[in-house]
């Protein structure tokens, strides 16, 4: 015999606040201003850093339970998330992280037996944005760094802000230059 489960049920459980780590977060989000807003398009700069910088990324994250929000929005929660994870112990490169971000903030599965064949439809392009935004936010204890080749050395490599790494790369490739002026 198949059981179904009313309306009822359903909407009892929707109206429960969620717990865990994010339950002093989700009793102050009301109050809290809006973060600024940063341009989560999948037009990321992110793709503009070398291969090693992208494989090299990781983060430093306080406990959750000392983080206390300043704003609301995609980008605190995914502050939170990543802290959460940090806490758990789990050990995710950048491009999982950007993945699983990716699907759980945008839709459009990047990740699994779902992927297109084109390989344009499975780079976590908003993803990687959310993940530039994390560390422009600055929220409280969440860092990503990169390895970027040193400017004396090639074959060395420094460990450097992903916020600064981006700021190297992205006024030459943003067309902001006086040289790409046709007027």
């Amino acid at each position: 015999m198949v059981t179904t489960t009313t309306n009822r049920s359903l909407t009892a459980g929707a109206i429960q606040p969620l717990g865990g780590p994010f339950a002093h977060y989700f009793a102050e989000a009301p109050t809290l201003p809006d973060e600024p807003e940063f341009g989560i398009s999948g037009d990321t700069p992110m793709l503009l850093l070398p291969m090693v910088s992208l494989a090299t990324l990781r983060y430093v994250a306080a406990p959750v339970a000392s983080m206390h929000p300043q704003t609301r929005g995609i980008v605190t929660e995914a502050s939170l998330r990543l802290a959460h994870w940090r806490w758990q112990g789990r050990k995710r490169t950048a491009w999982f992280i950007a993945e699983q971000l990716q699907d759980l903030y945008f839709g459009g599965r990047t990740a699994g037996h779902r992927r297109s064949l084109d390989p344009y439809r499975r780079i976590p392009r908003k993803g990687l944005d959310l993940i530039r935004a994390v560390d422009a936010l600055g929220c409280e204890g969440i860092e990503w760094y990169c390895d970027v080749a040193s400017a004396s050395d090639w074959r060395r490599f420094q460990t450097v802000r992903l916020r600064d790494a981006l700021a190297q790369i992205a006024p030459a490739n943003t067309g902001g230059s006086p040289a790409n002026n046709n007027g």
